[in-house]
């Protein structure tokens, strides 16, 4: 409900200063941010009790929380540079997130392929 209000305020500050209106709305996107952390504690106990009921290498359960971060990241700064009229920079944020994720992904893929290959072998 306040990030109701922070827009309705943002839209008024934007009439009047577009810099403090853009200021407002990162730091909503920042306090919003900081909440969702505090709950990921709740998740990584999920998590961690998942992988103690079957066998998953805990290495590829940690890339794939970091590629979600990643992910996160990546959204919210290209969010913020779109709102501020950077759409080139929000569009290059884009894809150097992708690009850091299809690296980090290289040996979950190359242990599926090994995996494959002693299937098939």
């Amino acid at each position: 409900m306040a990030s109701v209000l922070v827009v309705l305020v943002a839209i008024k500050l934007k009439k009047m200063n577009a810099e403090y209106s853009t200021l407002l709305s990162i730091g909503a996107c920042l306090f919003i941010v900081s909440f969702i952390i505090g709950r990921l504690g709740n998740v990584l106990d999920s998590i961690d009790r998942i992988t103690g009921y079957i066998n998953i290498n805990m290495e590829y359960i940690s890339i794939l929380l970091k590629m979600l971060g990643i992910s996160y990241i990546c959204e919210f700064a290209t969010n913020i540079c779109k709102d501020a009229g950077y759409g080139a920079i929000a569009s290059h944020i884009e894809l150097a997130g992708r690009v850091t994720m299809v690296v980090m992904s290289l040996p979950i893929l190359f242990h599926v392929i090994d995996m494959v290959v002693r299937l098939m072998g």
